[in-house]
């Protein structure tokens, strides 16, 4: 895994109680990070992907119910391309895309529904093509409905394209399948109740892990989302934890995932699905984490910091190096194409 140089920023601006202005600029010195500043003012960009294009940039604003396009125009900085408006405007709550070249693939977590959008040839988003409404609910008072968290792009010279989709509110995994041009949703698969699969993570070999914020589990799924075999990320769990964020080496060993309440990174050997270890993650509310070379660094939201770490490749077990960086209420950190 090749060492970033630059990463854009996803954070909560006022209109989520936090204190950024839009996407962030971090670069990267020696593998300590150095904050470069705005890269474009937006509302809450507080999740980023990268498009197919180098260059594209696509942002949720998790506050207004958006996604928009930006491109790079420099180094450190983005100019904005416009956007649309997802499944429930405001209170849609849009927290994860995923991309391909011609679609982009929208979880709300607000409203439940996973978004389809067009990509023009230009980059921009077209008008909403399709939405898949989300249905049911958990045991968990945050399962109180549908609560669309994430999307996994699978394809396959066999099956065509396959998008997963998580469902944090109902304890399900979508099935959607793309037939000739056309996204259906055609199955759903159940994953234990109180689960709350939040994130995907896909190691080398092509298995899918899934991240319970809720229960603390690390889930392996098949291709249409059934569970093969579940662990635990951590092996004293402390109550009211909410997972968040799930990495895989470049060699498929290790996983890792941030603990929001006691602070923490876990380690997780993806082989047996056991602990490795747990560490203070070195900030507070470890909202999201990136591996890159053998460093990971993580977006810790509340203490408005970047903390990182270097990983011993023997033991997958990191160790913090140099103090945290300063960072505006961090949410997201997307690697530079």
């Amino acid at each position: 895994m090749t060492a970033a140089r630059q990463f854009w920023v996803g954070s909560y601006t006022s209109s989520m109680g936090g204190s950024s202005e839009g996407i962030g600029a971090v670069l990267v010195r020696d593998g300590s990070l150095e904050f470069a500043g705005v890269a474009a003012e937006v509302s809450s960009p507080s999740f980023l992907a990268n498009g197919i294009v180098p260059g594209l940039v696509y942002a949720t604003d998790e506050s207004n119910g958006r996604v928009e396009a930006f491109r790079r125009t420099a180094d450190t900085t983005l100019e904005a391309l416009g956007g649309q408006v997802t499944t429930g405007a405001a209170g849609a709550s849009p927290c994860h895309i995923s991309v391909t070249a011609d679609r982009l693939y929208v979880a709300n977590y607000g409203s439940g529904a996973v978004d389809v959008f067009p990509v023009l040839e230009d980059g921009r988003i077209g008008p909403l093509e399709t939405t898949f409404a989300g249905i049911g609910s958990g045991p968990h008072p945050a399962q109180e409905g549908p609560h669309a968290h994430a999307t996994l792009v699978i394809e396959s010279t066999v099956a065509g394209r396959t998008i997963l989709s998580a469902d944090l509110g109902s304890d399900q995994i979508h099935v959607h399948r793309l037939v000739d041009d056309e996204l259906a949703r055609v199955s759903s698969a159940s994953l234990p109740p109180g689960t709350g699969p939040r994130d995907f993570a896909v190691a080398p070999d092509g298995r899918i892990f899934v991240l319970g914020e809720l229960s603390g589990a690390i889930i392996e799924i098949d291709g249409d989302g059934r569970m093969l075999r579940s662990g635990q990320a951590v092996a004293s769990p402390v109550a009211g934890d909410h997972l968040a964020a799930l990495a895989i080496d470049a060699a498929g060993v290790y996983l890792y995932t941030g603990l929001r309440g006691s602070n923490r990174i876990a380690v997780v050997d993806s082989r047996t699905l056991t602990p490795v270890v747990d560490l203070p993650c070195g900030g507070e509310w470890p909202r999201h984490l990136v591996l890159s070379g053998d460093l990971v660094h993580v977006a810790n939201e509340r203490s408005s910091t970047i903390a990182s770490f270097r990983i011993d490749p023997a033991t997958g077990i990191p160790e913090q190096f140099g103090p945290a960086v300063d960072v505006p209420t961090p949410t997201y950190l997307l690697a530079v194409a």
